[in-house]
């Protein structure tokens, strides 16, 4: 749903139905995504992990993160932090509204 909601606003979207295909997307460099868009909890890596990762290959990369429970002392055991954390359930609203502020061309 969000690559069809981002899709339509004019953003060019990549998605990955695992962490690590994310992630090995990055390291290859077949995906050099401006924005990442992670939820916390998924299958072999956290996404605080998967964002600590990808960060590591690409330092501007800006990140969401998405949970409806997110904790900060989850958050402050990574040096990579998410540059904005979208608390679930939120709305294509208020998704939009977090893309443009952290990608504003």
């Amino acid at each position: 749903m969000i690559k069809i909601f981002l899709s339509d606003a004019g953003y060019e979207v990549q998605v990955f139905s695992h962490p690590l295909q994310a992630l090995s997307a990055m390291e290859s460099g077949a995906a050099q995504p401006q924005l990442l868009i992670s939820d916390y909890r998924m299958p072999g890596i956290n996404g605080l992990e998967l964002i600590h990762r990808c960060k590591l290959i690409d330092p501007s990369l800006k990140v969401i993160a998405a949970s409806a429970n997110i904790l900060d002392e989850e958050v402050e055991k990574y040096p990579f932090h998410p540059d904005r954390i979208l608390p679930k359930p939120y709305t294509t609203t208020s998704l939009l509204a977090t893309v443009k502020t952290l990608l504003p061309d």
